[in-house]
């Protein structure tokens, strides 16, 4: 997802430190948010954990909006015919190293539920129970597929040099 402003139509510049560390917070800051919001809240005490969870997640799609403008994600997005060769290199290059972490994070997770099922009288593995849960789950994929070849641009962008 690329959000072009009238201001910025190539997408704000943005340091590749910068970037690598909002995916980085975008990456860690969701799925712990998550965990500490759905978690098992069976005292008030873990109240406090859920507020924390919902504002680590809020920080997330904060990091989410900045990086949905930034030059990383327009070379990510942007149609074949707007790149120059060496970006449309760099995207495709990216986008393949994504579809492979992708891939693979579903297969875990495909044999992860598998496993759950087979072993669930003897090991109680977490599994999702309730809307709450498949929909964190839902918006997390999203999250990742809409992301990750940017962040493999970020990653692979050298910083530039200081004098």
């Amino acid at each position: 997802m690329y959000v072009r402003s009238r201001r910025r139509p190539m997408g704000a510049a943005m340091s590749p430190m910068l970037a690598r560390s909002l995916f980085a917070a975008l990456y860690v800051l969701y799925p712990l948010g998550c965990i500490l919001q759905l978690g098992p809240d069976t005292s008030d005490d873990l109240q406090l954990l859920s507020v924390i969870g919902l504002l680590m997640v809020a920080a997330s799609f904060l990091a989410f909006a900045v990086l949905a403008g930034s030059s990383f994600q327009r070379q990510a997005q942007e149609p074949d015919a707007k790149l120059d060769e060496r970006e449309l290199a760099q995207r495709n290059r990216a986008a393949y190293r994504a579809f492979a972490v992708l891939a693979g994070i579903v297969a875990l997770a495909l044999l992860y539920m598998d496993l759950r099922m087979d072993f669930a009288d003897r090991i109680p593995l977490w599994a999702p129970t309730d809307q709450a849960h498949w929909n964190a789950l839902f918006w997390g994929a999203i999250i990742l597929g809409l992301t990750l070849p940017a962040a493999f641009l970020a990653w692979e962008k050298e910083p530039p040099l200081e004098d």
